[in-house]
């Protein structure tokens, strides 16, 4: 039995909802499956825009399926938290809102899977096209899918955690949560991997996939990046000695470099941001202004309050 378990901000899921509903019934009616049933429940995170909210409220109703909405965004860590509180089956399957079915038996696969693992991560596909406009989140996440293999991922569980697409078997939640320190964007997944690992609970990689629907425009990513940067430096360890940005940050302060590799970066700044924002950004470009970026968030971390 599978709690299906979905978050939202504004955005309309009816397109990932009727397929996992769909799928759903099908292996409901199987007589080959008598122990499986499904819930899905939508939560709106304080979602904004009317229509989207409408659209996703009537067709919950309309299916049979639960549909709760927050007023108030509580954030990401939260609202997943508060999501698994209300589920009612063993295994839970956390799906990001901006994600599409594309396979005819995503959900079965998961349910033959189910006992292989602790924790199992089905794969995130980036779209073949790119959106006009999204140039720099598309080729960011093309380039992540082609170094993250399933042999990369077998060897290494924990790195690179995500909860765009996974399941987990729901006494994992009797010790473990979401940080909820982690209200804005970034890390909250990353922090629950560690926190796997440092348990003992098992990981596996399975080739699941979902579609990732979603893909930001160039300045909506670079803010979101932006935000999980302050994220990162207000979280402390055990975080910042995972992150990779982090560490080389630490490592041009041992060498006494974070001065010259700041002012440099900061007279490149516009440059990097104009290269970002084209469409053609450089993947390089993008590194060197989180390096900035995070410098800059220590130097504003240091700086007194009047």
């Amino acid at each position: 039995m599978i709690s299906i378990l979905v978050p939202v901000y504004n955005y309309n899921c009816t397109e990932l909802i009727c397929a996992l509903h769909e799928q759903g019934l099908a292996i409901k009616r199987n007589p080959e499956f008598p122990d499986f049933d499904f819930e899905i429940i939508l939560a709106e995170d304080g979602s904004e825009d009317i229509e989207t909210c409408h659209a996703n409220k009537t067709l919950m109703h309309e299916i049979g399926q639960v549909y709760v909405q927050n007023r108030n965004n509580i954030g990401r860590a939260r609202i997943r938290n508060y999501l698994l509180s209300l589920a009612r089956f063993p295994h839970c399957l956390l799906i990001d809102c901006d994600a599409l079915v594309c396979t005819p038996d995503f959900l079965l696969q998961y349910w033959n899977s189910r006992n292989r693992a602790d924790v199992i991560c089905g794969r995130i596909r980036t779209p073949k096209i790119c959106p006009p406009g999204c140039e720099l989140r598309h080729k960011y996440e093309t380039q992540a899918e082609k170094k993250r293999s399933m042999e990369y991922k077998a060897m290494h569980p924990y790195h690179h955690f995500s909860t765009f697409n996974v399941l987990f078997n729901n006494y994992v939640f009797k010790t473990l949560r979401f940080d909820e320190r982690c209200t804005e964007y970034g890390y909250e997944d990353a922090l629950l991997g560690l926190k796997l690992e440092q348990e003992g609970y098992s990981v596996m990689h399975a080739e699941i996939p979902l579609i990732h629907n979603g893909m930001d425009k160039n300045a909506e990513f670079i803010k979101k990046t932006e935000t999980s940067l302050r994220v990162l430096r207000r979280l402390g360890e055990p975080m910042q000695s995972f992150s990779k940005i982090s560490r080389i940050e630490r490592t041009l302060c041992k060498l006494h470099l974070i001065p010259l590799t700041y002012y440099l970066l900061r007279k490149w700044r516009d440059s990097l941001l104009s290269n970002l924002l084209s469409n053609h950004p450089s993947l390089v470009s993008f590194q060197l202004y989180k390096l900035f970026y995070y410098i800059e968030t220590r130097k504003i971390q240091q700086t007194p309050t009047l």
